[in-house]
């Protein structure tokens, strides 16, 4: 403290000092938790100084550091321009998961991002994660609370203390949501083998030959250039949609290439799934796991489509599309107008219905959930009907997979390496741990 005059109020730990020379200013001194000096102005007046110091005392009873002061608004805005995970080697995050960072914080935030991060503790962290119309999106608030918990507290200096930071372990308790919320029906049943993983991916969970088949003729009435095409290359080269759908004519090596002789395609992309647009690449991004490979093209495929003869006719046709200036990138499956499909119109427009006209299971319900209004800052509860498909594109992936295993045999690291997957772990889990396998050793020892 100072020595020069005597503290005209002690708020705690912290001494305020009355103006003195020519500063019209009060002074607040104190010393922090690892025993540095700390000093502040604290205003013009005895009763805002009082006020500061209290501010300061309470941060300081929580044994918390000069940053825990700063909002949480503006702690979201940091962790965010910063991008990367707080776990490991704090990889920089895709897009897609920056995007899912912005939309579950933004969230959580709506009603506590005034708060101060010293204010933060397990009730106000509860409230925050229930802040979700259904469970599943409670569990993933949680997810991302954790990790911006995390940073806040390894962020230097620091804004959580270590205490703060576990309050949310791995296996918290659950919280109820505190949205209106209507539950999408489950896509699929739930039984399983005994011995199988919970993930696992049988032959009913992707479409059938029919199924397929019926897919695209119907997605050729309305899109005759590539409507037919479209599923068979998904079903049978294991793309994802994002990959799919930013493919040009140029991806396609129809006699090889120098590093392959086969024809192949070269999966190097995928659409943002941010929906960003950058001046180098446009409305591209590395694909998933920024994991590029090739892909075989097959002969033909499993609905006895001639797939190879077929995308090659279809890379010449969308060359001459370039040439007469409708399709700008020679896409392969472009939108109406030239460019890159948006997942969102292309499944409004053209998936749902020509699911429904080709008899794909789909479920229906009318949602009641709460929107949040930015023009009037609430919450307001609307009624919308919503369909989903229980095969969505995506199970045309587990339809290649399947086909890799049962039908080519294919190992798990050569399934990784033509699907493209995060990790072997993955691979293993969705499309190899059946549990029939051991169900058929323990028949075996008694036959």
């Amino acid at each position: 403290m100072s020595a020069r005059t005597e503290p005209v109020r002690i708020v705690g730990a912290v001494a305020v000092f009355a103006p003195t020379g020519n500063s019209r200013y009060h002074r607040l001194e104190w010393r922090e938790p690892d025993g540095r000096r700390g000093q502040s102005t604290g205003g013009r007046h005895l009763n805002g100084a009082v006020e500061r110091a209290e501010d300061i005392d309470d941060r300081l009873a929580m044994a918390a550091g000069p940053q825990s002061t700063t909002t949480l608004d503006a702690m979201a805005k940091e962790y965010r321009e910063q991008g990367c995970s707080p776990y490991g080697d704090q990889r920089p995050w895709s897009d897609g998961h920056a995007a899912q960072v912005k939309t579950h914080l933004g969230r959580m935030l709506r009603e506590h991002g005034h708060l101060r991060a010293m204010d933060v503790t397990r009730a106000v962290i509860d409230q925050m994660r229930a802040e979700a119309g259904t469970r599943n999106v409670v569990e993933s608030n949680t997810s991302q609370l954790r990790a911006f918990l995390l940073w806040g507290a390894t962020h230097q200096p620091p804004y959580f203390t270590p205490e703060q930071a576990a309050l949310l372990p791995e296996r918290a308790l659950p919280v109820q949501p505190r949205r209106l919320g209507t539950k999408a029906p489950q896509r699929q049943d739930t039984t399983r083998q005994v011995g199988a993983s919970e993930v696992y991916i049988g032959d009913e969970d992707a479409p059938s030959v029919c199924q397929i088949e019926r897919l695209g003729c119907e997605l050729a009435t309305v899109v005759p250039a590539w409507g037919r095409l479209a599923p068979e290359v998904a079903a049978n080269m294991g793309l994802r949609w994002g990959e799919q759908f930013q493919l040009t004519a140029h991806d396609v090596h129809r006699d090889g290439c120098a590093l392959y002789a086969a024809p192949h395609v070269h999966i190097d992309w995928q659409v943002n799934p941010a929906g960003k647009t950058t001046p180098e690449h446009g409305r591209r991004s590395r694909p998933k796991g920024n994991k590029t490979r090739v892909v075989p093209i097959p002969m033909r495929s499993i609905t006895g489509y001639p797939l190879r003869e077929e995308l090659f006719a279809r890379c010449d046709a969308a060359l001459a599309e370039r040439e007469a200036g409708g399709n700008p990138e020679a896409l392969l499956f472009p939108a109406t107008r030239g460019g890159m499909q948006w997942h969102t119109s292309f499944s409004t427009d053209l998936l749902i219905p020509a699911m429904r006209r080709a008899s794909w299971p789909l479920d229906e319900w009318e949602e009641t959930c709460e929107v949040w209004s930015k023009s009037e800052k609430r919450y307001q509860t609307k009624v919308r009907k919503r369909v989903q498909a229980r095969l969505p594109w995506h199970s045309t992936r587990h339809r290649f997979a399947r086909t890799m295993i049962d039908v080519y045999h294919l190992d798990e690291g050569q399934l990784m390496a033509a699907g493209g997957w995060e990790s072997i772990q993955t691979v293993r889990d969705r499309y190899y741990r059946s549990g029939k396998e051991h169900t058929d050793r323990v028949l075996d020892l008694f036959a």
